[in-house]
């Protein structure tokens, strides 16, 4: 009773200090759309893995492009010392960024890697010490989109290898989205590229999207397992992040 009195006493010293834990989610609609109830519902995957141990803040904006971003990433990053404890932050922009050149979403591939830049490397992510994690968008169906998305996957698919080349640079981690998905429906570098709206529909690449663009259940779960992957080998201080207070057999009671 003794060692818990202490854990509880360092948990809430440490909450007091710094915050609660949190990974803030960062993102356009696909990020919006994590808690949807009638498909897989990543965020409460997500929730659930890490449950008293870091929340799980979502922050998606449908519609929103790198640039859209950028410009409230004040409001949406918090401060150290301000609440929360911000261990992680996942950026998962560019499916809209992509959109074609012309249509009102699109910003230019050089642009979206430098919006990338600055909300990865922003003063209060420094000042948390937090880790980042970017995220590839993933690819679409041209079969399947409606005419007013405006994506073509050739153009999506430069805009996920310009996502990996940021978090290269800024020295982040990457969950390549693009290609796990494209490797579940077994495309290969080199093959046409499936998506287009030229080349044969594949029934895989189906299964992940449910109208070219945003991702079914089994998308997401499989954004999921990718995302918790990557946290296990390579952000394992998030992965294996403690719960700051003890089981409640183990806590000391008021009084005692």
């Amino acid at each position: 009773m003794e060692h818990s009195a202490t854990e509880i006493l360092a948990a809430g010293a440490q909450v007091r200090s710094k915050g609660w834990p949190a990974m803030i989610l960062f993102g356009d609609s696909i990020t919006e759309g994590i808690w949807h109830q009638d498909v897989y519902s990543f965020g409460a995957a997500l929730s659930n893995a890490f449950s008293r141990r870091i929340q799980v803040l979502e922050r998606g904006f449908s519609g929103y492009t790198s640039s859209n971003a950028r410009y409230i990433m004040d409001d949406v990053i918090p401060p150290a010392r301000g609440g929360l404890d911000m261990k992680l932050l996942v950026i998962f922009f560019g499916a809209n960024d992509a959109a074609v050149p012309g249509s009102l979403q699109h910003i230019d591939i050089a642009e979206y890697k430098e919006h990338l830049k600055a909300i990865a490397n922003h003063l209060y992510v420094k000042d948390h010490g937090a880790k980042v994690v970017i995220v590839t968008p993933p690819p679409v169906c041209e079969h399947k989109c409606l005419p007013s998305h405006d994506r073509r996957s050739a153009i999506t698919k430069q805009y996920a290898e310009a996502a990996i080349e940021v978090a290269d640079e800024v020295g982040v981690e990457v969950v390549k989205l693009w290609h796990v998905f494209m490797d579940y429906a077994g495309w290969k570098e080199g093959d046409p590229l499936l998506g287009d709206i030229n080349v044969p529909k594949s029934d895989k690449l189906d299964e992940l999207l449910s109208d070219g663009l945003h991702l079914t259940g089994k998308g997401y779960q499989l954004y999921f397992d990718t995302f918790m992957k990557v946290l296990e080998e390579k952000v394992p201080e998030i992965y294996n992040h403690e719960r700051g207070y003890p089981h409640w057999h183990e806590a000391p009671k008021y009084g005692e």
